[in-house]
């Protein structure tokens, strides 16, 4: 296969090479057994097939030795064999069976398919030794669905049973002997032994193979129409592959010799016809001998000058032990003797002919080629006046004899006939018949053409019934063609999924940003589109107009205007109005607290609906980064505009919409909404049609979304001319945005802030005199950060021990510099160890207590307001304040959370004004920072600490990690926004951090430091065409590099073709879940398999952090407390073990909880946000559509509740969403039974070990690992693993190459399992079923898959696993 061309050619070259490097005895069955010693001297040592096997191996039939096994050094049990029970396999095939009649194999059929191409298939077939009823049943069931050669075999494979398939094809596992090294053929191929008929055959194999692999890659266009009918056989491959230009050339020299000799006789008779016809022969026979001449295999030593020449070549001769018998001359001894005599005269005298003559020459050849042989007997017979001679010639193994049929004049030229049939027999398929008289050459010649045609003959009797079968199998396939052509343009546009944009069902796009299919929001989504543009009537607007002048007059809009003067972009109304007019696009730089968000939107409904004689068209929409802000930023319009009753309702023209809640209206003129409701209105109407102006507000926060949704709307505003855009930032960064948009004008508005003062940290220390206990967990020693060393420690004995120690980094504390010497000593010690990295609640809690208490702010009656990272640290401090008597008072104080995950009933209590008397405590994520406003604050406790995307190679997952604030964010954050009808103004801020200048100016965009996988998605799914091309029109454009690799995860994953940019039903439901996309995968099979509680929990595990704490000083009591918790060697279900204990131990009250964290070293803050993150997770599965809490059966899981069979399913959902993160584990079990040896894996990238915190740390087994990382500190560890089983793997794993004669089945080209190659064929069909259950869902979201039957035998299969 070495010198391939076409798609397989790289793949398979490196493999071959690798398995000559690595394999070191026998070669795999099917391969020449010749060739056998050549390969035997391999090296030992294993190669790495990570770097070779690195492009994923083709899809093909591997017949001998396509991609041999590297097991070189590894024992038998490292590839792992796979069965799966009779039963179970019986219902299988029966599913695929009834899939295959009910869809075909959903391939089109080729438009260029020709009886050629039908033949090769069907000698393909042939080839492989399969029966020719099996082989018409399996081209009617593939080829008629669009299938081809692998469609053929799978269906032989599947439904044969095992005496009927070939050998090579036999499903019988065969039982290997203990060997050093695996192999997977009969012992008896192992021995290299002398050539024999069978090596012959097995040579004829490995070429076979070669042919049928490269007809398998052939493409359709490259192939031209061949004619049908009479034309089949000639084009019969066979007969092409033998052709010898230089044999047919010789046949020439013959026929040109004849038709000389013709004219000759013709001229000496006078018979001109006869002439004429002559030389138009030879005419004929020249031109044809020209096209020789310029063969690339023509042999000029046999090229004719003008006389015959003798022919120089001497061809080797063929194997002496091959028993050739030609039952064609012995018949013809046999004639009856009624038929007519052959009588001829061979006289060549004449002719001067200086040869050997056929008796000297046959003498000759036996001598040289049989030198233990007596010469050649002739027996002369006489037949009246005619001879005939027998010939005997003694062979090393049998003897030869031969009579010709032909009488000759004289005994002589009868044994030079006989002589001729004995060479002719003697070296057949060679063109000694050159070296004989021209009188024998031609008898030679006409044994050779009479043997061609009878064997032409018997060949198209034989072939008359599959010639028949092609050719009626040809006519239904036409017939097929012309029917799918007829419905063509319908089918197509559904299976392009949404090509259409309108015609798709609503519900099949799901949220792009984490929106939902509401029930109640639906219907009037669709109205709110539909207003506007072609069905916004007159009327309509007129009743927006009557309704806006209406509401002016009322009590409430009069009250509010009187406020809403007295903000600063007020008096810059005529300004953005007149900038609007001039410009498709204006960007608004507003200081915090200048009122932009609310005015400007109600600036533009003012004109467009009040300013001239008549209503002009007028349908705003408002983007906010979260859905807190759109909420309160509808109601407080919605007020000002004078209408009572609440945004949404008929009376008020304001509206909102967010995931999952519509507020919203026909009647709606002014739209705030999150940035994903308009990214998937953009789904169905790619130009807005509908409205006429777009804010985005808050764009300086630069998130993956407002970057994607400025990329399109840079495009839909150059196309539509009557469309407005409005940028709307915070802060300076607005030139960038101005001059993305060609240069468009910027007007920037002043802020109304009021004095504040800033307290820092070592203020706080100061005043509220906090002690820094050593032994405290926020103080320097214990660092959460540290780096594992590994030290082998030789005992006595020569016993190596293996011993952890930690690398701390900075343990000395923080250099203080001479600003802080007058502070005391105390504060300048919390300052030196206190851990920077950590939020001191204690110090938080003792604050908030100085801020009553102190007489500095006795008279300040307000709210607190304190700036957190996430839910986990708002619940911490939350559970502080509750359980602390200073604080239990509840006429005195309210502890109110604000975090985006809360109802908007919870939400609001944070904006209610408590009564005097009544201090409130707001507890708040970066959510208050922008767009929203608490009326009632005057302190402000900043941690300057906030979540942030981060993307990390090692998983190649991003997930939400803890950072210090930019210096932007903390400036919002400094200033609250003054608040309409607020009494008070901010008084104190207190920056909770240190090196404040070392922050950076703004946040990195989120687009730079996130991976992009679902960016991508969503740019295929809204069709916007190649992902880099279209992200390097961005405001920030990434690397080309990172968009290629997120395309390329994507592909890995199944989400996207692996030849276009189009999703497969997988890369669809992905796009709707805003996670990644590994995870996505991981969520939507653990729906489907109906595990998907445990799964949400692991994956929110995954996404934040490992609830396990390993403190530095107890690393060794850390280790076996999470041993205690290990389930089925598994981290990730070692996690979930631990967090089912963590919820059990809640029930029984906080002190249990707090014991049952201590005991097992567990991170209270994290369980909580694992909780929370589940939660969340769960939840958008069910507003997707994948998971129902009133239909789900699922009951409190107990940790003894974890069956076998249900860990063998999550498992295999960990391993859908996890994989390509595998490794092979290495088994290397120490002599010594006491001896912890660590597990050492081998990854495609090289070799690895299993962090030292894994429960698998000393796994010594033969099998595979999941990880969810790699990480490299002194060595290469993986972190978080679970060794997993064979069928997940196969089931949702790599591509699939089946190796029929090793019976192994591959993965990517480098993981192995021994298998029959039905088990193959099997899984390949069951990834074929998930997608179609995935499609079909994507038509009807509705739809449920857990109990479908496919469902249900893939659940039967993974659980039946660990009872084979």
């Amino acid at each position: 296969m070495g010198g391939k061309k076409k798609k397989s050619a790289a793949p398979v070259a490196p493999a071959a090479a690798a398995a000559a490097a690595g394999r070191s005895g026998a070669a795999a069955a099917g391969n020449s057994v010749a060739e056998e010693p050549k390969k035997q001297p391999a090296s030992n040592k294993p190669a790495k097939p990570a770097k070779e096997n690195k492009s994923k191996a083709p899809k093909t039939y591997s017949l001998a030795n396509t991609a041999q096994v590297d097991t070189g050094g590894v024992s038998d049990k490292s590839i792992l064999k796979v069965a799966i029970q009779a039963d179970l396999e019986k219902k299988i095939i029966k599913l695929v069976n009834d899939f295959r009649q009910e869809n075909g194999d959903k391939g089109p059929i080729s438009g260029r398919l020709t009886s050629k191409k039908l033949l090769d298939l069907y000698t393909a077939l042939q080839k492989f030794n399969f029966k020719r009823e099996h082989i018409e049943e399996a081209m009617k069931s593939s080829v008629l669905y669009g299938g081809d050669l692998h469609s053929a075999l799978d269906w032989l494979c599947l439904n044969l049973k095992d005496e009927e398939l070939p050998e090579g094809f036999s499903q019988q596992m065969q039982e290997e002997s203990q060997r050093s090294r695996p192999r997977f053929q009969p012992a008896a191929h192992q021995k290299p032994a002398t050539p024999s008929p069978k090596a012959t055959e097995k040579d004829e194999a490995a070429s076979m193979k070669d042919w049928i692999l490269r007809y398998a890659e052939q493409s359709s266009d490259e192939e031209e129409e061949e004619e049908e009918g009479g034309k089949k056989t000639a084009h019969n491959p066979e007969l092409e592959e033998k052709f010898d230009p230089n044999d047919r050339y010789l046949i020439l020299t013959a026929q040109l010799y004849d038709a000389k000799e013709m004219a000759a006789a013709a001229k000496t008779k006078g018979d001109k016809a006869g002439q004429r016809m002559a030389q138009d022969r030879i005419r004929v026979i020249q031109q044809e001998m020209k096209q020789l001449e310029s063969h690339p295999m023509f042999n000029p030593a046999i090229k004719v000058v003008d006389v015959p020449q003798k022919e120089k070549k001497t061809l080797p001769v063929s194997d002496d032990k091959e028993d050739i018998t030609f039952n064609l001359f012995e018949q013809a001894e046999k004639e009856p003797p009624n038929e007519p005599k052959d009588i001829r005269n061979f006289d060549y005298t004449a002719r001067s002919w200086t040869g050997k003559s056929p008796k000297q020459f046959l003498i000759d050849w036996v001598r040289k080629n049989l030198p233990k042989s007596p010469p050649p007997a002739f027996h002369k017979v006489p037949a009246g006046r005619y001879w005939k001679c027998k010939v005997r010639v003694q062979r090393t193994d049998d003897v030869l004899e031969v009579c010709p049929t032909i009488l000759t004049e004289d005994s002589m030229q009868a044994q030079h006939l006989a002589a001729t049939l004995a060479l002719y027999n003697l070296v057949k398929g060679q063109s000694v018949h050159q070296l004989l008289p021209p009188t024998y050459r031609d008898v030679w010649l006409e044994w050779r053409d009479s043997e061609q045609q009878q064997q032409e003959e018997s060949r198209t009797a034989a072939n008359k019934p599959r010639d028949q079968f092609i050719s009626r199998l040809l006519t239904r396939l036409k017939q097929q063609q012309n029917q799918s052509q007829g419905q063509g343009s319908g089918s197509q546009s559904q299976a392009g999924l949404g090509q259409g944009g309108d015609e798709e069902p609503e519900e099949s796009w799901e949220n792009l940003a984490g929106l939902d299919i509401g029930d109640g929001g639906e219907e009037m989504e669709d109205k709110s589109e539909k207003r506007g543009g072609r069905r916004e009537g007159a009327g309509a607007l007129e009743a927006s107009r009557e309704l806006f002048l209406k509401l002016r007059k009322s009590s409430l809009y009069s009250t509010l205007k009187a406020e809403r003067e007295q903000l600063p972009v007020f008096q810059h109304r005529h300004r953005v109005l007149e900038a609007l007019q001039r410009h498709p696009v204006v960007v608004v730089a507003g200081e915090t607290g200048s009122g932009k968000s609310t005015q400007i939107p109600q600036f533009l409904l003012e004109e467009l609906l009040t300013g001239g004689k008549a209503a002009q068209p007028c349908n705003v929409v408002v983007t906010q980064p979260r859905r807190i802000s759109a909420m309160s930023l509808a109601c407080r319009v919605s007020q000002e505009l004078g209408c009572e009753d609440g945004p949404g309702s008929k009376s008020s023209l304001c509206g909102y919409q967010i995931r999952m809640e519509n507020q919203s209206g026909e009647w709606t003129r002014l739209l705030y909404c999150t940035t994903g409701v308009l990214l998937r209105k953009l789904q169905h109407d790619r130009h807005l049609s509908s409205l006429t102006h777009i804010i985005v507000d808050e764009v300086h926060e630069r998130s993956v979304q407002s970057d994607f949704l400025l990329t399109i709307l840079k495009d839909v505003v150059m196309r539509r001319s009557d469309l407005q855009l409005i940028l709307m930032s915070a802060t300076v960064d607005c030139d960038k945005f101005s001059s993305y948009f060609n240069r468009c004008p910027v007007i920037t508005i002043p802020g109304r802030t009021f004095p504040v003062e800033v307290f820092h940290l070592e203020d706080i220390v100061e005043q509220t005199g906090y002690v820094l206990e050593k032994d405290s967990e926020y103080s320097q020693k214990i660092l959460e950060e540290e780096e594992d060393v590994s030290v082998s420690v030789t005992q006595k004995g020569g016993k190596t021990l293996q011993h952890q120690e930690v690398i701390v980094r900075d343990s000395s504390g923080w250099d203080l510099g001479p600003d802080l010497d007058h502070f005391s000593s105390r504060t300048r010690q919390v300052l030196q160890y206190m851990n920077p990295n950590k939020i001191n609640m204690d110090l938080l809690v003792d604050l908030m207590d100085y801020l009553d208490k102190s007489p500095q702010f006795a008279d300040l009656d307000g709210a607190v307001l304190v700036f957190l990272p996430g839910l986990a640290h708002i619940q911490q401090l939350y559970d502080l304040l509750s359980s602390d008597k200073r604080f239990r008072d509840k006429n005195r104080y309210r502890i109110v959370a604000l975090h985006s995950t809360l109802s908007s009933k919870d939400q609001a209590a944070a904006f209610t004004v408590p009564p005097a008397g009544v201090r409130k405590i707001v507890l708040s994520t970066n959510i208050a920072e922008t767009g929203v406003t608490i009326p009632d604050v005057v302190f402000v406790i900043d941690t300057g600490k906030t979540k942030e995307n981060k993307y990390h190679e090692s998983s190649q997952m991003s997930s939400l990690v803890e950072t210090f604030v930019s210096k932007a964010s903390a400036f919002q954050r400094l200033y609250p926004k003054y608040r309409h009808g607020a009494h008070h103004s901010p008084y104190a801020t207190f920056l909770f951090m240190v090196m404040f200048d070392a922050f950076m100016d703004y946040s990195i965009p989120e687009i730079l430091r996130v991976p992009l996988e679902e960016l991508c998605l969503h740019i295929m799914k809204c069709q916007y065409g190649s992902p880099e091309e279209f992200l390097s029109r961005a405001l920030d454009a990434p690397q080309p590099q990172s968009v290629s690799n997120a395309v390329n995860l994507l592909r890995k994953i199944g989400a996207c073709h692996p030849d276009n940019h189009l999703l497969t039903p997988l890369g669809h439901h992905l796009a709707s879940l805003p996670v990644n996309v590994k995870i996505g995968k991981m969520l939507i099979y653990g729906a489907i398999l109906g595990c998907l509680e445990p799964i949400a929990t692991i994956a929110a595990a995954i996404t934040e952090k490992s609830p396990f704490s390993t403190p530095m000083n107890r690393k060794e009591e850390a280790n076996l407390a999470k041993a205690a918790l290990a389930l089925a060697n598994s981290d990730h279900l070692t996690i979930y073990n631990a967090y089912l204990g963590w919820k059990n131990s809640r029930t029984e009250g906080q002190r249990a909880e707090m014991s049952y964290c201590r005991k097992h070293f567990l991170n209270r803050t994290a369980l909580i946000t694992i909780e929370d993150v589940k939660h969340e997770l769960m939840k958008m599965m069910e507003q997707v559509g994948f998971w129902s809490s009133r239909s789900s059966s699922h009951s409190k899981l107990q940790a003894s509740a974890l069956s076998k069979q249900q860990i063998s399913v999550m498992n295999a959902v960990l391993t859908a969403g996890l994989y390509d993160s595998v490794a092979r584990v290495l088994c290397t079990p120490s002599v010594d039974v006491l001896e912890r040896v660590a597990c050492t894996v081998e990854t495609p990238q090289g070799k690895a070990q299993v962090h030292p915190s894994s429960v698998n740390r000393n796994l010594q087994t033969h099998g595979w690992l999941l990880y969810q990382e790699k990480v490299k500190y002194t060595k290469i560890y993986l972190r978080d693993t679970t060794l997993i089983s064979p069928f997940p793997m196969l089931l949702f794993g790599g591509d699939i190459d089946i190796q029929h004669r090793e019976r192994l089945i591959t993965l990517d080209g480098w993981i192995h399992f021994q298998a029959p190659v039905r088990i193959g064929v099997i899984f390949k069909h069951l990834r074929k079923l998930m997608d179609s259950l995935l499609e079909k869902k994507l038509e009807n979201p509705r739809m449920n898959l857990e109990g479908k039957k496919t469902i249900q035998i893939i659940l039967d299969l993974i659980k039946s696993e660990h009872a084979v």
